[in-house]
């Protein structure tokens, strides 16, 4: 990912395999499953997790009825980090990057391919030719 953003505005998405995360960045939000969390801060602008049960019954968590059909958790949480960057109370970022499980990154891709929302406000970098 050369450019913070892309030329059309949308904020940059790439996908990390584990050891990518070692180089982090302070214009990138890391997005991790909650297996992997917690991932160390470091110098990302800051660290999110995916299918994180919710810490109240008053909260939504992964797989609630308005959310389900975006992606399984992973669309929901980049339309809330998008918001949440938006009104300040995020650090603002430039670039996400994503750490899906081991042998997930397919079907982490496949759930954001048909979110409008995703796409109309992230750029999904394509795969690496070493991840396959």
């Amino acid at each position: 990912m050369e450019n913070a953003m892309a030329r059309d505005g949308r904020i940059m998405l790439e996908f990390l395999t584990r050891p990518a995360i070692r180089h982090p960045r302070a214009d990138t939000l890391l997005v991790v499953d909650h297996a992997h969390a917690p991932v160390p801060g470091g110098a990302w602008a800051g660290v999110v997790t995916v299918g994180q049960p919710a810490p109240s019954p008053f909260l939504h968590g992964t797989g609630c009825a308005c959310c389900a059909g975006r992606g399984g958790g992973l669309a929901a949480v980049l339309g809330d980090v998008f918001r949440r960057r938006a009104t300040g109370a995020l650090k603002w970022f430039d670039r996400v990057a994503v750490l899906p499980p081991e042998g997930q990154e397919s079907a982490w891709r496949a759930a954001l391919s048909g979110d409008i929302v995703v796409k109309a406000r992230f750029a999904v970098q394509p795969p690496h030719p070493d991840s396959a």
